[in-house]
């Protein structure tokens, strides 16, 4: 993830800045872990983040005749996979 953005604080910290810190509205969030009150922990992803694995994997394209259908499953698990590690990445931030 290389997007970066800046913006200024004031003190006190008002309300809405920390809004912007918390990414309150999910505009940079690419998923969301939550705790249940049984300790399990849930994480849901934003559809546009399922939407951009399933165009990624919609751009793969093969002479199908050629490819071994290992060889495709392991493409779409690679794409999977580092969509989350990103995921994983912005979760311990």
């Amino acid at each position: 993830m290389s997007d970066s953005f800046e913006f200024t604080l004031h003190s006190p910290l008002t309300k809405e800045d920390w809004n912007k810190i918390s990414d309150v509205e999910h505009e940079n969030t690419i998923s969301v872990t939550f705790q249940t009150p049984q300790g399990r922990q849930v994480r849901y992803i934003k559809c546009e983040v399922l939407d951009k694995i399933r165009a990624e994997i919609d751009g793969l394209t093969y002479y199908w005749c050629e490819v071994n259908p290992r060889t495709v499953i392991d493409d779409i698990l690679q794409i999977i996979d580092k969509y989350k590690s990103e995921s994983e990445v912005q979760n311990a931030n």
